[in-house]
């Protein structure tokens, strides 16, 4: 692509998230709003009732899993803390492997754009580690670690709409 091309594709695209692996979702939230000020903070629980076609590497996972999210907006990025709990998932290895850090950029690829881009992916050897529906929002963690020093996310970034109980928040109000 010459880099007009490139300039016309990019002006489209958006990226929608940055997101961070941590052993203690809690500590993490409390120093992100002690330190910076960012906050407060949604807090949701994925297991195998709420996430559904979990994959890792491609395959199904048909085995209990829990990991905690906790995001929050700072202007127009979702800032995104993932505690790995218990299961096999691409984020327990990730924490296993690297301690906890920055994971992932996610970017916005709406539903009906999201085959071709995969499809082009794998032509460039990227695979996808994990993917999983929760409700109408589907993501998909890419095999980018060895090519960009960092896992590339893309999903419809979907918004869904919470039952009562489904989400905390973080602070607690008073």
């Amino acid at each position: 692509m010459t880099n007009e091309e490139l300039r016309q594709r990019n002006q489209s695209r958006r990226i929608f998230q940055i997101g961070f692996v941590t052993p203690d979702i809690e500590k993490s939230m409390q120093q992100w709003i002690d330190v910076l000020g960012v906050g407060p903070w949604t807090v949701l629980t994925f297991t195998e009732a709420t996430m559904k076609n979990m994959k890792v590497n491609g395959r199904l996972i048909d085995q209990p899993f829990k990991f905690l999210i906790a995001a929050t907006q700072v202007g127009d990025m979702q800032v995104e803390l993932i505690q790995p709990v218990y299961g096999p998932t691409h984020l327990g290895e990730f924490l296993a492997a690297r301690g906890g850090g920055f994971h992932h950029i996610k970017e916005r690829v709406a539903n009906k754009d999201i085959p071709g881009f995969l499809s082009q992916l794998a032509k460039n050897g990227v695979g996808v580690l994990q993917t999983g529906d929760f409700d109408v929002d589907v993501h998909y963690h890419l095999d980018t670690e060895s090519k960009l020093d960092f896992i590339y996310e893309i999903g419809n970034c979907a918004a869904v709409d919470l039952p009562p109980g489904m989400a905390a928040t973080y602070p607690p109000e008073k």
